[in-house]
């Protein structure tokens, strides 16, 4: 294309369009500049799972998991967890109703007088072994386990999760708390260990599952992956070892409304079909009190589940 040159009306200025060759590769690079208002918005040409969505789900993998080929553990996805989580505070509810109508329904046994102080004392002494009893069965089917220092988890933690700092493992004796010992190799039952970002988490479920864990498993992502995606109220400082109402309604509408990156590029179109039907950022206020944010599609990965051959998600805690 040769240079040529034009005159401006009323002006004395000579303008110069600049020459390029068909080898120059400048103006094949030269982009629109995007406007900031309609950042939000999205092509009304939906490609599909093209290269860049590709790119997009390969940076929120590289993001949030450190998966290496050698591991000898087993993961779970935070989505996994929060489904057991929600479907145990489920049940719970509905033991706790139904066993309020047995007890309105029935009489309470009166116990003589003179023998009132011996039935109390020996309630209290069973009591007192059911406590200090490391062999009795847990009433949840899973136990998180924050392994990062005390003072990074009294910060913030995993809802019901207990703290074990990874230091304790290099004890002689006492390395292992109350909640491990009482979930040990439990058929039914799961240890699920988490940290920040997988960088002390792997080292822990690796040691104990050396030392006779088979039912331990590494929390994928770790605390960033469920602070970003979800944040309050399944990361907070709060201490209690359950689950409000209020807190599992929460969870279970940010968990409808959030796509989770999976573990691989396996996945790829499923997460980009499941984040295409999600609107865009949004923020609606709940019955609950509190706040559900659905961020936009460039920002959403896929949910991680491992599937069987009729094709239904595979639960490892069944």
């Amino acid at each position: 294309m040769h240079s040529r040159k034009f005159l401006v009306q009323d002006s004395n200025t000579i303008n110069r369009l600049k020459k390029f060759s068909v080898s120059d590769r400048e103006i094949l690079d030269k982009r629109t500049k995007t406007n900031p208002r309609y950042t939000t918005v999205r092509a009304r040409t939906d490609t599909g799972f093209n290269t860049q969505r590709r790119q997009e789900l390969e940076h929120e993998i590289r993001k949030y998991y450190k998966v290496r080929n050698d591991e000898v553990f087993r993961r779970i996805s935070l989505a996994d967890l929060l489904q057991l989580m929600v479907a145990h505070s489920e049940r719970v509810d509905a033991a706790v109703c139904a066993d309020r109508d047995a007890e309105g329904d029935s009489v309470e046994m009166q116990v003589p007088l003179k023998y009132r102080d011996e039935v109390e004392c020996i309630i209290h002494q069973m009591d007192n072994v059911k406590i200090t009893s490391k062999t009795r069965s847990p009433e949840c089917p899973y136990v998180i386990i924050d392994v990062r220092p005390q003072n990074e988890y009294l910060t913030s933690h995993l809802a019901t999760a207990v703290n074990h700092p990874h230091s304790r493992l290099s004890r002689a004796v006492g390395w292992e708390c109350a909640e491990l010992l009482a979930y040990k190799n439990h058929p039914e039952f799961i240890i699920v260990a988490y940290d920040e970002g997988e960088d002390l988490a792997p080292e822990v479920v690796a040691t104990l599952q050396h030392r006779g864990y088979n039912n331990i498993f590494m929390l994928s992502g770790g605390l960033h992956l469920a602070r970003d995606k979800f944040g309050f109220p399944l990361v907070s400082d709060d201490s209690a070892l359950t689950l409000r109402p209020q807190v599992i309604s929460a969870i279970s509408q940010q968990l409808s409304d959030t796509v989770l990156p999976p573990l691989s590029m396996a996945d790829a179109s499923e997460w980009w079909a499941a984040a295409s039907k999600l609107p865009n950022a949004t923020t609606t206020p709940t019955d609950s009190g509190f706040t559900n944010i659905t961020r936009s599609v460039g920002q959403h990965t896929s949910r991680s589940q491992v599937k069987g051959k009729d094709g239904q998600p595979v639960r490892p805690w069944r």
